[in-house]
């Protein structure tokens, strides 16, 4: 497993966008920006049971993810599964809180992504790029 460093870690930690790239059934890759969350070295997101990228996932967990300052990057190759054993509604909640704020996130999870059908995908890092 790629472990992160403390530096990578920090990085991470900031408020940006990741960018989580799967593999489609054709084998052409699918990107897309999504909120992440870090616990250790693993990332965590969360995203509706009907999007693409959870059908990707949950048929090849092959993942490469995708975090920039513009410049300043990391980039995790790794493997992603349907971490089914967690709290998926927590988990939009801390992530809506996490990018929005408490009182935004909080009601934002409540109002809209709690009524949807939702999903928690955990990425473990394989090989780590960074450029900082």
């Amino acid at each position: 497993m790629g472990v992160l460093t403390p530096r990578v870690r920090k990085f991470l930690d900031g408020k940006r966008i990741g960018k989580l790239a799967t593999v489609m059934e054709d084998g052409w890759p699918h990107v897309t920006p999504i909120w992440y969350m870090r616990e250790g070295d693993r990332l965590v997101i969360n995203t509706t049971t009907t999007r693409v990228k959870y059908r990707n996932v949950k048929r090849d967990g092959r993942v490469c993810f995708l975090v920039d300052d513009d410049y300043p990057y990391v980039v995790i190759f790794g493997t992603a599964r349907i971490a089914g054993e967690r709290d998926r509604m927590k988990d939009i909640e801390k992530l809506a809180i996490r990018y929005t704020g408490k009182e935004a996130g909080t009601k934002a999870a409540r109002t809209r992504f709690w009524k949807e059908p939702r999903a928690s995908i955990e990425i473990t890092p394989e090989r780590v790029v960074v450029e900082l």
